[in-house]
């Protein structure tokens, strides 16, 4: 039986063959996926790889082919964030002739005719065309590489495709680039997945409960876990590890906010007094599959483990803190002026838990960001580096906190 697709395939390469003088070779069709856009990483969705739970992540896979070209004809969705980027095998970005695999939003050029809303202040919904190809070159518009040079045929790659903060929250309304892939001059448009239901979350077994020393916030590169990943090229991790302490006690994490673009609509960047786009904390699970807290509530809805710089409270000086605690705690925590509850996970409640600090699509002057930091892993390298923006941790006991502050318990 010959499907609609592979009728469409086949005709392409028989026009090739007819108006094709010589009849040197067949045209060779593109290896396609059976739609596009069929992985969703998100906290409700596959929660892998430490996911934000203000973003939301689509992941195209393809076949590495010779002559392979993959167009995305997308809009400027209505967003704080996007970006394109485009993952070697087993993950990681990469460079090829010069030519980086990641398009933030504001670099993406427009359609002829529309107006790119991260550019210039106008509204979101512009058009844009998008090429992913192996022969990527210095100075072509919106041209990405689809692999590093010398790859072999056959290997596997990704595409991600990353929303931050839609506006009221709304994933669905983000409107998915459409995608084409072309080899040889046959052309193979691929129709977009269906949106995937949310998945169950695996959990590993409880580990045994400890006994937690304040931890410190150092600087390593996620994507060399062994199970590899695909970190954000326009974030840094800052990062530290602990065991949530026994009995009565949480955990105090206290710093200066950077300035931040807000909202959840594009703005044009770079903006005048904003030191990066997006920054969050977020609570995680160190095993794999590298999960970010999701707490179920007894009135149906969930607790994620990330608070976004909009939902961080600050005091008069622009700092931070945060209380790390147990959902149990969480309403004696939050009656605490100045503080920022972040969840322990319920299910796994002695595990040990990955704090991580995302600064995002940093200013040039801002010298004190995360990305500035050494990925040496040393604590007092992000120290120096960071100034006051280092976050500064302790464990206090409740009865502490209630009755002195976060400053002071």
């Amino acid at each position: 039986m010959i499907t609609p697709r592979l009728g469409a395939a086949l005709m392409a390469a028989a026009t090739l063959l007819v108006t094709s003088p010589q009849h040197a070779a067949a045209a060779t069709p593109p290896v396609t996926p059976d739609c596009a856009w069929e992985v969703k990483v998100s906290a409700d969705t596959r929660n892998v790889f430490y996911p934000d739970s203000a973003a939301t992540y689509w992941v195209l896979p393809f076949t590495v082919q010779e002559g392979l070209r993959i167009t995305l004809a997308g809009q400027y969705p209505d967003s704080r964030y996007a970006s394109i980027q485009v993952y070697k095998e087993g993950g990681g970005l990469f460079e090829t002739n010069g030519v980086p695999s990641s398009l933030t939003d504001h670099r993406i050029q427009p359609d002829t005719g529309n107006v790119n809303p991260w550019q210039q202040q106008a509204s979101p919904g512009g058009h844009f065309t998008l090429t992913v190809a192996a022969d990527a070159a210095p100075g072509q518009v919106n041209t990405l590489p689809l692999a590093p040079s010398g790859t072999p045929e056959g290997a596997k790659g990704n595409i991600v495709y990353r929303v931050y903060l839609p506006a009221d929250g709304d994933f669905s309304q983000v409107r998915l680039p459409a995608v084409t892939f072309e080899r040889d001059g046959v052309t193979q448009p691929v129709p977009t997945c269906d949106d995937p239901q949310p998945t169950t979350s695996s959990v590993a077994p409880p580990a045994k409960s400890m006994a937690a020393a304040a931890p410190a916030f150092a600087r390593a590169d996620l994507a060399d876990r062994p199970t590899g990943g695909f970190p954000n090229g326009d974030s840094a991790y800052l990062y530290a590890d602990v065991t949530p302490p026994v009995g009565r006690q949480v955990v105090v994490i206290r710093g200066k906010a950077p300035h931040n673009a807000q909202g959840s609509h594009p703005a044009p960047w770079p903006a005048a007094g904003k030191d990066v786009r997006y920054w969050s904390m977020c609570t995680n699970l160190t095993l794999p599959p590298y999960q970010v807290v999701v707490n179920p509530l007894p009135d149906g809805t969930s607790d994620y483990g990330c608070r976004a710089d909009d939902h961080t409270g600050l005091d008069s000086d622009g700092r931070y803190s945060y209380v790390v605690g147990a959902e149990s705690q969480r309403q004696a925590i939050e009656q605490v002026p100045g503080v920022t509850f972040l969840p322990f996970s319920t299910a796994r409640p002695a595990a040990t838990h990955r704090i991580i600090l995302r600064n995002m699509v940093v200013d040039a002057g801002f010298a004190e960001a995360v990305q500035n930091v050494p990925e040496d892993g040393d604590p007092a390298s992000a120290a120096a580096v960071m100034g006051e923006y280092y976050p500064v941790t302790k464990v206090c006991s409740l009865a502490a906190l209630t009755s002195e502050g976060p400053a002071d318990c």
